[in-house]
């Protein structure tokens, strides 16, 4: 499984881009974890209706980058085994549909 980490303040429409080429890969075995430090414009209400199976972890604000990426991780640490991945993007990122596919050959 890959678990993808993305921590986000606002920019709902770029976090929604995001979060929808990740929907769009041929490799379907991931789950995405939003870390959503004290967004004020619905970005967590809008990922939540738009994307159900993704989890959202909600930060006060003071967050920023650093903790955000590091309280996702550590969100699912005890959930992974030595055969798992760990994805960490930006908010403002988007794939090829095969990103994920390409990654993982070796």
């Amino acid at each position: 499984m890959v678990f993808i980490v993305v921590p986000v303040f606002n920019r709902v429409a770029l976090t929604l881009k995001c979060l929808q080429s990740v929907a769009n890969q041929t490799y379907k075995d991931y789950k995405v974890i939003v870390i959503d430090d004290g967004s004020t414009d619905g970005t967590a209400e809008m990922v939540q209706a738009s994307f159900p199976a993704s989890i959202i972890i909600k930060g006060d604000g003071n967050y920023y980058w650093t903790k955000c990426v590091n309280t996702g991780i550590l969100s699912i640490q005890n959930q992974m085994t030595e055969k798992d991945f760990v994805l960490h993007v930006n908010n403002d990122t988007e794939f090829d549909p095969r990103y994920i596919e390409n990654l993982l050959c070796f």
